[in-house]
């Protein structure tokens, strides 16, 4: 419920001071105050602005990345390709500020606490530009020393702990503070906003603390928000409340997941084997004080040793086995040419777009390509006709992988050496005799794509992978804000985004190691593909069994959801979502299908160039704006941090985002300084 009562915060209906209030202060609430102080010299009407930064967790990092959390966490990304920055690649009406990347950052921080020859050597390499931003704002006090080990150890390739990336956030923050101009007054508020009014033109923004910011622009970058919960949710929370002896850890950020109520040595049910399995995983062995040790003689090349707190993990997902491996490239990942893709200037073709019909079919030819481009390379004589022709049949063929392989066929004549999508997308196919079956099947799996990680730029496999993978990125902005119709971005579209992840967005090679050595150690067994999972409120137990093997029904008093929800607008649980709801400023942004007809997104409704709500008759909000996470549905791209040099959809929302909220602020000065005002 919104609550008002008995507040009475001082404020005027047309201040010659406006203010912005920014919820959020991860990642992307720091960026767009960068971006608010880049812009600000377009706006020298502007003389004063008041800033009020919001979060109920670490200013800077944010919940996500704070920096108090274990360091066994790591980040999915390599520290060369991660940046919070602006360049030359990225779209956008405000200038350019460089700064370091976050290896870049971590190269200097060393150097500048503990210079030597070797680390002159290595920051000399360094752009200029880079290099004066570092030096404009010191680090942490004690940070390298706290770090030490883990900056000398660093390199482009490395997966930083998601605390170092939380520093650097925390750094770039207070760069943010420390090069906003005097005209600039920043508060910050250790708070939640739980709700926001209207009210003589101004937005009153209540803070979980009872505060009332009176603001004149709101920019909401929350990061990842509550959802009500699911039905099956709730048939949990029933069987909980009968059997106390029974435990649901819920989706959620991992280190945020209530892991820590897990019985030591209990058997638990896990659903998920994306990114937050990897963390939890993580946190249940390690976490519990086992250790994995390099074992040259095991397939894992590490062996865990098990402290006897792990619990026994029976575990499942949609398609039964893990997400792939990072490559090991050395260095950072090799950019997918995407040839038949780029080929077409998606700006002139009508929106909506059919996805499945005008794109599929050409980043299918792409990983074609990218396939036997690095299959020629490596093994040339796979090939019984000139590379050439097998291009040129691509090139011709539809493009489907079936089609594809056909024309391939009788150039690449064994079966083994060629490209075999439909495989890869499903990787386990049923039906299977019994679970141990299965388990060793998804163990072979394991090896097979670790053997392939290895190989870096040598892997065939990997490359055509990596290619649709990548192509996430250009469907993205090409099908942002309804650009595909509704029926492609339920079928082909969501067939990208989800196997794109699975392939391209894996855990670090050590982290499919280790888990082969769980499964090796008898602590992991793989249920099966779309496994039922019912909680057993006779029993006391939850119950998973996958259609798919037979044998497969596992009972155990702990389930484990290693997942995160996506925010729904429709079902929201966030405060502020609600208050905006009740005060009928949002709605659901839709998609129109092929008959016309429109169909509801789970993402708030904003305008394109502004991040400003659309309200439910369609009208453009004057005040609150969206930006991030809870519009992955509408924009696409929303969770991958920033990378350097390829026009970061992030970059590009936050520049716009923050312009938008400066014009809003030179609007108030305008209407304070008209005729009769004042």
């Amino acid at each position: 419920m919104t609550r008002f009562i008995d507040i009475r915060p001082l404020w005027t209906a047309c201040p010659a001071r406006p203010t912005v209030a920014l919820v959020g202060a991860g990642p992307r609430g720091v960026s767009l105050l960068e971006r608010i102080a880049a812009n600000l010299a377009d706006f020298p009407e502007i003389d004063h602005l008041d800033i009020h930064v919001i979060d109920d967790t670490q200013l800077g990092a944010g919940r996500i990345w704070r920096t108090d959390q274990t360091r066994q966490m790591c980040m999915n990304t390599l520290a060369g390709a991660v940046t919070l920055f602006t360049d030359d690649s990225v779209t956008m009406a405000g200038p350019v500020v460089p700064g370091p990347t976050l290896f870049e950052w971590c190269r200097l921080a060393l150097d500048a606490a503990y210079p030597s020859p070797s680390s002159a050597v290595q920051v000399a390499d360094i752009d200029p530009a880079h290099r004066a931003a570092f030096a404009s704002t010191t680090v942490r006090p004690g940070f390298v020393d706290d770090y030490r080990d883990e900056l000398e150890a660093i390199t482009v390739a490395s997966h930083p702990s998601r605390p170092l990336y939380g520093e650097y956030l925390r750094w770039c923050f207070e760069r943010a503070l420390h090069t906003m101009p005097e005209r600039v007054t920043v508060t910050t508020h250790l708070a939640r906003a739980v709700a926001v009014r209207e009210d003589s033109g101004r937005q009153l923004v209540e803070l979980s603390t009872g505060t009332v910011l009176a603001c004149d622009a709101v920019v909401a970058a929350p990061g990842w928000l509550p959802r009500a919960h699911t039905d099956e949710e709730h048939g949990f929370l029933a069987a909980l409340a009968r059997h106390p002896e029974m435990t649901w850890v819920r989706p959620d950020n991992p280190i945020d997941q209530t892991l820590g109520d897990v019985p030591d040595g209990a058997t638990a049910i896990v659903r998920g084997l994306g990114m937050g399995f990897f963390d939890a995983m993580t946190l249940l062995t390690v976490g519990r004080g086992g250790r994995f040790v390099d074992d040259s003689r095991t397939r894992a090349g590490v062996r865990y040793e098990p402290s006897g707190r792990e619990p026994r993990m029976h575990v499942t997902s949609h398609r039964g086995v893990p997400y792939r491996a990072k490559s090991l490239y050395g260095s950072l990942p090799p950019s997918a040419p995407q040839r038949h893709l780029r080929s077409v200037d998606w700006s002139t073709v009508p929106r909506p777009i059919d996805f499945d019909r005008q794109l599929w079919p050409l980043i299918v030819k792409d990983a074609f390509v990218d396939y036997y481009e690095t299959l020629h390379r490596v093994r040339p004589e796979a090939f019984a006709a000139p590379l050439a022709t097998v291009l040129a049949a691509i090139d011709t063929a539809d493009g489907l992988p079936s089609a594809l392989d056909a024309a391939i066929a009788p150039h690449v004549p064994d079966a083994t050496d060629r490209f075999d999508l439909p495989a890869a997308m499903s990787p386990v196919r049923g039906p299977f005799p019994d679970p141990e079956t299965f388990t060793a099947r998804v163990a072979d799996y394991l090896t097979e794509d670790l053997a392939e990680s290895a190989k870096g730029r040598d892997s065939a496999i990997k490359a055509g992978l990596w290619s649709i993978s990548a192509a996430r990125k250009p469907a993205n902005v090409i099908g942002t804000f309804g650009g595909f119709d509704a029926e492609s971005r339920a079928t082909g579209f969501r067939t990208l985004q989800a196997f794109g992840g699975m392939v391209g967005s894996g855990p670090p090679a050590f982290r499919s190691r280790q888990l082969l050595a769980l499964v090796d150690a008898g602590l992991v067994r793989f249920v099966g593909p779309a496994a039922h999972v019912v909680a057993d409120t006779e029993l006391g137990l939850f119950r998973a069994e996958s259609p798919a093997v037979a044998g497969s029904a596992v009972t155990a008093p702990v389930l484990v959801d290693a997942w995160m929800h996506a925010h729904d607008v429709r079902a929201s649980a966030d405060p502020l979502t609600h208050s905006l709801a009740v005060a009928g400023r949002l709605r659901p942004f839709s998609v129109s299908g092929r008959d016309g007809r429109p169909h509801l997104t789970r993402g708030f409704d904003v305008d394109p160039r502004t991040g400003l709500l659309v309200h439910p008759d369609g009208t453009r909000d004057a005040a609150f704006h969206v930006a991030g996470i809870p519009l992955d549905e509408v924009m696409g791209d929303t969770v991958i941090s920033p990378m350097p040099g390829t026009d970061a959809t992030m970059l590009r929302e936050t520049d716009r985002v923050a312009r938008s909220a400066l014009r809003v602020a030179a609007g108030v000065i305008s209407a304070a300084r008209a005729p009769g005002r004042g």
